[in-house]
């Protein structure tokens, strides 16, 4: 049973770019109409953030809402927010087309906050990193047991290629090294802390009827995952990396997405996301993608 995340955001939103505090600067309308037309507009751009805000907060139910002269509809169909403001026998609005947001679909996503470190990223338009969306989705580590191919209860040791599988591998133990692996449909799960990747890594995720599995998952929130190549190394790894507790990016080939509760970049990442879009459906493991109230922001907007 799957806990419904929710996303409790503020959300920025102006079609005329004009602010409340910018009102006293309009002394050259030529008319009263003039300003009571731009006061509408932010009026009405002010409460379509009140009710992206509720929709986000607390469901799809509260975005349908009225205040005086002002009122949202949501359709969770459709997916369109209306809002409209009627005065007078005359109505204007916004009519705003939403789009659900997750973190499979950003190249990095952390629950809470991104430490840049004055480092640059480089991603798609599509995939854009995201921070604070507040929540991670809850792995089922049964999953990933009941399908595992081989499963590793000893720590204190290296795991090179030879060890592993093809398919699901879980680790149990702790302080565990990933050496000199190069494994395509491969998934490793790490239930205990202190995991590392070391020389040469090649790892692509599975992907089963187009959905993919990530490839690295980190079960324990007490764990920092150092991604770091070293010298004369490979680390490239397809798939997402998912993990419930720090991700450093210091050098190295990520398709993504990267699913953390913080990540930190140690150097400019460039992102392998423009190759690699299979990886940015939905992963399995997850429960379904309907267990999640996600948060929605704006594809498309027009003036009513």
């Amino acid at each position: 049973m799957y806990i419904v995340a929710i996303m409790i955001t503020a959300v920025i939103f102006s079609v005329t770019g004009i602010g409340v505090l910018n009102l006293a600067s309009i002394v050259n309308l030529d008319t009263q109409e003039a300003v009571h037309t731009v006061q509408d507009r932010i009026e009405v751009e002010s409460f379509a953030n009140v009710a992206l805000w509720r929709l986000n907060a607390g469901g799809d139910s509260l975005g349908t809402f009225s205040s005086g002269d002002l009122s949202s509809s949501y359709d969770s169909t459709t997916m369109e927010l209306t809002i409209t403001k009627t005065a007078d026998d005359e109505t204007n609005g916004l009519r705003l087309d939403l789009e659900e947001d997750s973190h499979f679909k950003r190249a990095v996503a952390s629950a809470n906050w991104i430490d840049y470190n004055n480092r640059s990223v480089n991603e798609e338009a599509d995939h854009k990193v995201r921070d604070h969306i507040g929540f991670i989705p809850n792995v089922d580590l049964q999953y990933f047991l009941d399908n595992a191919d081989t499963i590793f209860y000893q720590g204190w040791r290296d795991y090179e290629d030879r060890h592993l599988k093809e398919g699901i591998n879980v680790f149990y133990g702790n302080y565990i090294d990933i050496e000199d692996i190069d494994k395509e449909n491969t998934t490793l799960v790490f239930m205990g802390y202190n995991v590392e990747f070391k020389y040469d890594i090649n790892l692509s995720a599975p992907i089963n009827g187009g959905s993919p599995l990530p490839a690295v998952i980190i079960a324990n929130p007490y764990t920092e995952l150092h991604l770091d190549q070293s010298r004369y190394h490979t680390l490239h790894i397809e798939g997402a990396i998912y993990s419930t507790g720090y991700v450093k990016l210091h050098e190295g080939e990520f398709s993504g997405p990267v699913v953390a509760k913080y990540v930190r970049f140690c150097r400019d990442i460039d992102m392998l996301d423009d190759q690699y879009s299979e990886y940015y459906e939905w992963n399995t493991g997850f429960g379904l993608y309907e267990d999640y109230d996600w948060p929605k922001q704006i594809m498309e907007w027009e003036t009513i």
